[in-house]
């Protein structure tokens, strides 16, 4: 088991310590349909304040059967730091919903500490590409490698499936994470703390001057990505908790209901910080669960 898990599920547990008793209020699990035709699909876990966390439904594998070994009105209601405790568990299917889990109580130490992440700016995650650059990307995320490649970036693409596999003239899609090597700039999927393959990447990562973490599912902690290296977080958070499940059970965007967020390893208080913010009782946010 990667040690990285051991430490978010740590901290989630600390965090719940000083929130007190908090129960899982709202799940959506989806039945996902992958198609290259369609938004990738997510789950999402929330609490009672409308603090929520969210899991990519595309990871395949095990996790496919997700909708049959869980169902939403089982787990609503469950103590939240048992459901984090599955992020510890061997299968993919656990490992979503508990890093989902991790996020909710995140964002509701987030709140009750009355820290906002920044909202992001562009989905290159604050990397500000120009010609010549060497982009290393884990996860193909073709919309984003068209504007670096017309941005006039070198693209390498580390990928899980094979029929992906390419190589054309400023751009390389592979599945060995060598490829990352002779990489300046790093946009890294968050999937890659479910299949626990991100301190592996990381390892092939020692030439870049900037790494991003990126992707929905990125709602966790950032103390321990930041301390391995990790430059800037860039996740969503969850505006309205119930606007956002209606579109994501109607396979429809989050829209206003969410934003994209970005924390930079330079301007992050810390998970300390945020406890002791708590400490001192620092006003909640408004509640995000309703309209």
């Amino acid at each position: 088991m990667s040690p990285i898990r051991h430490e978010l599920f740590a901290q989630a547990a600390r965090a719940c310590e000083r929130l007190g008793p908090q129960s899982l209020a709202r799940a959506l699990l989806v039945d996902p349909e992958p198609s290259p035709t369609r938004d990738a699909e997510f789950g999402l876990l929330a609490l009672a304040d409308g603090s929520a966390g969210l899991y990519y439904a595309w990871l395949g594998g095990e996790q496919a059967s997700l909708p049959a070994r869980f169902h939403a009105t089982e787990l609503e209601g469950l103590d939240i730091l048992d459901v984090c405790r599955l992020y510890l568990e061997d299968s993919d299917v656990e490992r979503s919903l508990g890093l989902a889990a991790i996020s909710a109580v995140t964002a509701a130490v987030y709140r009750r500490a009355g820290y906002v992440p920044p909202v992001a700016e562009d989905s290159f995650a604050g990397l500000a590409l120009v010609p010549g650059d060497r982009l290393g990307m884990v996860g193909n995320f073709p919309p984003l490698v068209r504007r670096a490649r017309a941005l006039g970036a070198d693209v390498a693409v580390v990928e899980r499936k094979a029929h992906m596999v390419t190589r054309e003239d400023g751009l390389v899609i592979s599945l060995d994470p060598a490829v990352l090597h002779d990489r300046d700039k790093i946009i890294c999927t968050g999937a890659t703390l479910l299949n626990d393959s991100f301190e592996a990447v990381l390892a092939h990562c020692g030439s870049a001057a900037h790494i991003a973490l990126v992707g929905p599912t990125v709602g966790f902690f950032p103390d321990a990505v930041f301390a391995r290296g990790v430059d800037v977080v860039a996740g969503t958070r969850v505006r309205n908790v119930e606007r956002a499940r209606a579109r994501l059970a109607a396979g429809q965007r989050m829209g206003d209901a969410a934003e994209r967020t970005l924390i930079r390893r330079a301007d992050y208080p810390g998970f300390a910080a945020l406890l002791a913010r708590l400490d001192r009782g620092q006003a909640t946010l408004p509640d995000a669960a309703g309209a």
